[in-house]
């Protein structure tokens, strides 16, 4: 049974709190990635950092727009940017287009990000500028100091295990860290566990602040991506 739009208030090996009640559990899994909580439960704190990523969606591209911008692929791709693009062809013949979006969510901001990537979009694609803007949309990717993901039990918290931390490849990563959390649960030995994904113990600098540290870190990353 799922419980959508429930907040919840207390975390703990085997037991969730939540404003219409607690819930028992054998097993809890933490997979919340950039939409986590400092203290549900408390190893979290500080171990993630919340990314805004924004994305656009132009309108059916025909064929001879797609025969005059190059692109014959559908396969998905992205640049080597430190704030990277990454692109692909939707079934239906629209093209998504995303990249690291603005540093708050005030509409101000959201508004500043979306010309950011309308711009770049248009840069990239030329022949496509005028093609209509059909979607546009931002929210959080989750990234970690090592930047790798995190996967596996929670150290200290029998029965609790997490997933997160999948840098904006979450299509990917979420699938197989999704399975190998299965596995787990279910007492399971994984085909796969690499050792680089169980849970470690770093943390980023600056705890609950440690977003005054991306402002430095983009404008610094802008410059090395206007310098190739």
């Amino acid at each position: 049974q799922f419980c959508g739009q429930t907040q919840a208030t207390g975390i703990s090996a085997g037991r969730v709190e939540t404003f219409r009640g607690a819930v028992q559990a054998d097993r809890v899994i933490v997979s919340t990635n950039g939409y986590s909580s400092e203290d549900l439960p408390d190893w979290m704190a500080a171990r993630y950092m919340p990314a805004q990523s924004n994305v656009l969606v132009i309108a059916p591209v025909p064929e001879q727009a797609r025969a005059a911008q190059g692109r014959q692929t559908d396969q998905m791709c992205y640049d080597t940017r430190q704030l990277l693009h990454y692109f692909r062809m939707l079934p239906d013949g629209r093209f998504l287009f995303g990249m690291r979006g603005g540093l708050g969510a005030t509409p101000r901001s959201e508004a500043a990000a979306r010309r950011r990537i309308t711009a770049d979009f248009r840069a990239m694609f030329p022949a496509w500028r005028d093609v209509p803007i059909t979607h546009a949309w931002s929210g959080m990717v989750c990234l970690a100091p090592n930047l790798l993901p995190v996967v596996g039990p929670v150290p200290g918290q029998p029965g609790m295990l997490a997933g997160f931390a999948y840098h904006g490849n979450g299509v990917a990563m979420g699938t197989f860290a999704g399975a190998l959390l299965a596995d787990l649960a279910l007492g399971r030995e994984p085909e796969l566990y690499p050792d680089a994904i169980r849970p470690t113990a770093r943390r980023f600098p600056l705890g609950r602040a440690r977003r005054a540290l991306m402002p430095p870190a983009y404008a610094a990353f802008r410059v090395l991506d206007a310098l190739g």
